[in-house]
């Protein structure tokens, strides 16, 4: 028996030693370690860009807050960029922190895997229970405690790209990263957003999230090689922790600069995907079902042209210099969306999306890459844990400044302007993206 045990420990949950060389990985390894991100898109996606503003919406009304002499009006967007807010905080403070306690484990099945396989297990708990709540402070309850669940799954999860790629394998990875991450939120908007919610299957909706999780969660625990450690961190795990929010900004400087940029840009596609359910519902007056059809149909359009564009533009930047086409995806994407101002009907909101996946496209497929490279190898768990910083921030920034000016300019759903406002903003967070990108110089850091 006990060598049966062993014998699938070592099939199943195989390990590498921390220093044993980092071998050429084929394309179906790249699949199986990407299969995560594919799950993560596939949640992340359609729960904030149709199951949460469709939820919020039925669990609140519009109001105003009167603060003295000042009225303001309170509706459905600043109900969602508050919800959203508060899980994006956890995100920044948990995921740093798991991935640098990640970087020092010293478990037998690996310093990453543990951890994953804690998240998933989370995630499918706190995802089965928001198909069963039944107002909106149960809703930000469990919602917190899912965030904080998946970011301790995706922390550990990001440093595994750097613990398993060879350096000259990076930029192709970072494709297949980019990729999954496209192919999950098609489906996700394809199957939640646009079979299941029009067809009043919400909770079936819903119930599709941890299935997905579990399935993609169990490819990277039982398929992918962790890495384990043989010696003791010399530094104390609180320290590990304390450290695990903070940068050497003067020898990384940067990647400091390249979280910066990274920041402003992710701002952009954030503030665009949170609101672009009620953009659609309360602007052209349509149902939840019909909502949630035509917004997933432009975010999945957006997608499929960036998912196109992901593995093109992940050997591109090996040639061309990663660098240079993270700007041009800010350039198109400030192009994007400030055609989105004006665009008259819903096809024409279509078309000018795919400009915005075109960008979006460019960016994803280099990103990963463009930050191993900058990065210093042996606190990768952390540094990656760090970039999630720029991921989470950017909601924690953009949801609280564009979801209230939303609602203040469409005063109590009398108007829609709100939402082209949004949109003229959103194209000032792509050039500001641009301009902090100017100083970083491609490196490799080993």
């Amino acid at each position: 028996m006990a060598g049966m045990i062993e014998a699938t420990e070592r099939r199943f949950l195989r390990t590498l030693h921390e220093t044993a060389a980092r071998p050429h990985i084929s394309w179906r390894g790249l699949l199986v370690l990407s299969a995560f991100w594919f799950a993560i898109a596939y949640v992340m996606q359609p729960l904030g860009g149709n199951i949460i503003p469709l939820l919020v919406a039925r669990f609140t009304e519009p109001t105003t807050i009167h603060l003295g002499s000042l009225a303001l009006p309170v509706d459905v967007n600043t109900y969602v960029s508050l919800l959203d807010t508060i899980g994006a905080a956890f995100a920044i403070v948990w995921q740093p922190a798991i991935g640098a306690i990640s970087d020092n484990a010293q478990f037998q099945l690996g310093r990453r895997r543990p951890f994953i396989a804690i998240g998933v297990i989370g995630d499918i708990i706190f995802l089965t229970l928001i198909a069963f709540v039944t107002n909106y402070w149960a809703l930000m309850l469990v919602y917190v405690f899912f965030q904080m669940a998946s970011n301790t799954a995706q922390g550990p999860y990001q440093g595994m790209l750097p613990d398993q790629v060879p350096a000259d394998q990076r930029g192709e990875a970072s494709g297949y990263y980019g990729l999954m991450n496209m192919l999950g939120t098609i489906v996700g908007f394809l199957v939640v957003g646009a079979l299941l919610i029009p067809t009043h299957h919400v909770r079936l909706a819903i119930l599709t999230l941890p299935l997905v999780v579990a399935i993609g969660g169990a490819l990277v625990i039982f398929g992918v090689p962790d890495r384990r450690r043989a010696s003791t961190s010399s530094q104390p795990l609180a320290r590990s922790i304390f450290l695990s929010f903070a940068i050497d900004t003067k020898r990384y400087r940067d990647f400091a600069w390249l979280m910066v940029s990274r920041l402003f840009f992710l701002m952009a596609p954030v503030g665009i995907s949170t609101y672009a359910f009620n953009f659609i519902r309360y602007t052209f007056h349509y149902s939840e079902g019909k909502a949630s059809l035509y917004s997933s149909a432009l975010q999945a359009i957006v997608v499929i042209f960036a998912a196109i564009l992901c593995m093109t533009a992940g050997f591109l930047a090996e040639r061309y210099g990663k660098k240079r086409l993270i700007a041009a995806a800010c350039l198109i994407g400030a192009v994007g969306s400030s055609l989105l101002i004006f665009a008259p009907s819903l096809p024409w909101i279509l078309g000018f999306g795919l400009i915005v996946g075109i960008s979006l496209g460019i960016f994803l497929s280099v990103d990963w890459a463009f930050m191993t490279d900058l990065i210093p190898k042996a606190e990768a768990g952390r540094y990656m844990g760090v970039s999630n910083i720029a991921t989470a921030s950017a909601g924690l920034i953009a949801r609280p400044i564009l979801g209230p000016i939303i609602d203040a300019f469409n005063n109590n759903r009398t108007s829609a302007v709100g939402y082209r406002v949004m949109f003229g903003i959103v194209t000032g967070f792509f050039l500001i993206a641009l301009i902090t990108l100017r100083p970083v110089r491609e490196i490799k850091v080993e």
